[in-house]
């Protein structure tokens, strides 16, 4: 962060031309950057984004109490994000996202965080937004990214795409990147879960050739167009269904050479990002090679299981285990004296999701 940004928040100062680009919900006088999410078919976007917008409201209720608040605007669109965090709340997964034939753009949250300056006055705050728009992709539908950039030679002709294209003008304006990956589909390891690449066109069999696939339209954007498009400064990997991994954590750290425990916070980022490079090396070869700081973060729900350590079904008598809806497990007025807290509050990897938000709030704050 440059000297005058550093002398601008510390009187609470907000350039004017940076309010008429932002294009913020929130407040005027607020300074916004966009992160781009983005996951292939049955990578637990859905479940993620849920439990993202839970914490996030957990979160926003409890920052009305202190100086520092932070605000959590979900945008429904024509998502059902709502219904999705009551129904982790009620112990039911949301319901899958239904295969698509071409890449949209999903609504998704707008994070706020104000600080109060050293004047400590209300009229003296900081602002900063991250923006969060989700990238539902299909098959290779990503590649026409391409072709209309290079199709563009002028800063006017790209302008023009991006007026009218939104997947266009939404990986221009972003200089994050969010991927959401399966820990189920490590080919290698015996929990692995193949994506439904039969179904969709263009889909390859091999999920780390579709990550790629999904990645490097958006990289070779931003290095086409740098003159004008904001670089991509940050990554971060989201791993879903990850307690699928903890019970073969001797199996993985044979793999990789490395101690493995993703709930470790001394190691977890190390743990994944080894994770990441033995079983998903093209995709870890490709972030990397951007030469920007990586974070990884475990994502998880527990489930309800028996005496006897049974998981628990909402629809026992289903014998298709596709359709099989396991309990989430919630927390409950016994759980702990501090009941505001624990009511219908789903056991999830509520840790790293508030971590996640951190990870949003560096990146939204630095200039």
């Amino acid at each position: 962060m440059s000297f005058t940004q550093r002398l601008k928040d510390f009187v609470g100062w907000e350039d004017e031309q940076k309010n008429v680009d932002a294009g913020q919900i929130l407040d005027t006088k607020v300074t916004k950057k966009t992160v781009v999410a983005i996951g292939t078919m049955r990578a637990g976007k859905t479940t993620h984004f849920a439990g993202l917008g839970a914490t996030a409201q957990y979160k926003a209720s409890e920052s009305a109490k202190s100086d520092s608040r932070f605000r959590a605007i979900i945008q429904e669109g024509a998502t059902n994000i709502l219904d999705d965090i009551a129904e982790l709340r009620g112990g039911h997964f949301p319901e899958a996202t239904k295969l698509i034939t071409s890449t949209t753009i999903r609504p998704g949250f707008t994070f706020e965080w104000e600080e109060p300056t050293f004047f400590g006055s209300k009229w003296f705050t900081v602002k900063r937004q991250a923006s969060m728009p989700v990238i539902d992709f299909a098959g290779e539908q990503l590649v026409q990214l391409i072709h209309k950039v290079r199709a563009a030679r002028t800063l006017e002709q790209a302008s023009a795409i991006q007026g009218t294209d939104q997947l266009t003008n939404t990986v221009h304006q972003c200089s994050a990147l969010l991927p959401v990956i399966n820990a189920e589909r490590a080919e290698g390891l015996p929990i692995f879960k193949p994506e439904p690449f039969e179904k969709v066109t263009g889909l390859s069999k091999h999920p780390d050739v579709n990550l790629q696939r999904m990645l490097s339209p958006i990289i070779e954007y931003k290095h086409d167009n740098k003159a004008y498009t904001p670089p991509l400064e940050r990554v971060a990997l989201v791993i879903t269904a990850c307690d699928v991994l903890f019970p073969i954590a001797q199996l993985i750290s044979n793999h990789t050479g490395r101690p493995f425990d993703p709930l470790n916070p001394e190691i977890s980022n190390q743990s994944l990002d080894t994770f990441m490079k033995a079983f998903f090396p093209g995709t870890h070869s490709l972030v990397h090679s951007l030469n920007v700081k990586v974070q990884y973060f475990p994502s998880f729900f527990e489930l309800e299981k028996d005496v006897k350590g049974a998981v628990q079904y909402w629809n026992p008598e289903e014998t298709d285990p596709v359709k099989r809806n396991p309990k989430i497990k919630r927390g409950n007025i016994f759980d702990s004296p501090d009941w505001e807290h624990n009511v219908n509050r789903p056991k999830f990897s509520e840790y790293w999701f508030n971590r996640e938000i951190e990870w949003l709030k560096e990146f939204a704050t630095m200039v």
